[in-house]
């Protein structure tokens, strides 16, 4: 089994993700439906874009390659660098299916939902990609969510290891060490800036693709330790 293999075999498990995101639109839209039924619209509030909805996707997806696949995978023998690359795979469709997604709703679907005079909350106004236009807030949106999606495995494969746990120890030290002391409060929100919130797209890419990289060494490093 290649590492094509293993990406088609990812896309077939994590249905999971697929389904709560259905479900979420389809709440949503009865939820409009219901309003408009008894003429109720949220005039002074916002309405999220379905391009939201679409981040469940490949959060989930990250979650679920590494928790409930891996094993199955390696029972196939698979190589763990086959894994990865297919894994990688799988991220990189999924980024770019969502971001593609997402410019259609901020094109099109979020201008026909029924929401009255509220705004709706795309990701590319709610973050700024769309400062330099529509196809730079698709790349952009694409190398964080790539970058997203890497993290997310990666703390997820580490978990039940002693450098899990103290991944997660230092994941909370800084939250609870930075956020209140606002020298060091700064630092965070710069790093946030510089992957999110940066009007300098060229930045923001290339942040995002240096963090992805780094990343996906660093869970190279620990598929290869894991033990099936």
């Amino acid at each position: 089994m290649n590492a094509l293999a293993v990406a088609k075999l990812n896309f077939k498990k994590v249905k999971l993700s697929y389904f709560i995101f259905l479900a979420l639109i389809g709440l949503q839209l009865i939820s409009y439906m219901i309003n408009n039924i008894f003429n109720k619209s949220n005039e002074e509030g916002f309405s999220l874009s379905f391009g939201f909805y679409a981040y469940i996707i490949i959060i989930l997806s990250a979650m679920l390659i590494p928790a409930r696949n891996f094993e199955k995978i390696m029972n196939f023998n698979v190589k763990k660098l086959d894994y990865m690359k297919g894994s990688v795979i799988n991220y990189v469709v999924f980024a770019l299916i969502i971001s593609l997604f997402t410019v259609l709703c901020y094109l099109y679907l979020d201008r026909l939902l029924p929401v009255g005079n509220s705004f709706v909350a795309n990701p590319f106004g709610v973050f700024g990609w769309d400062n330099n236009g529509v196809i730079v807030a698709f790349v952009r949106q694409f190398v964080f969510m790539l970058m997203v999606a890497l993290v997310v495995h990666t703390l997820t494969t580490i978990q039940g290891t002693w450098y899990g746990w103290l991944t997660n120890i230092m994941i909370v030290a800084v939250i609870c060490v930075f956020t209140p002391i606002a020298s060091l409060r700064k630092v965070l929100v710069s790093i946030f800036d510089t992957l999110i919130f940066t009007p300098n797209a060229a930045i923001q890419i290339t942040s995002c693709l240096g963090v992805s990289v780094v990343v996906y060494i660093l869970c190279m490093l620990a598929v290869s330790r894991k033990r099936i």
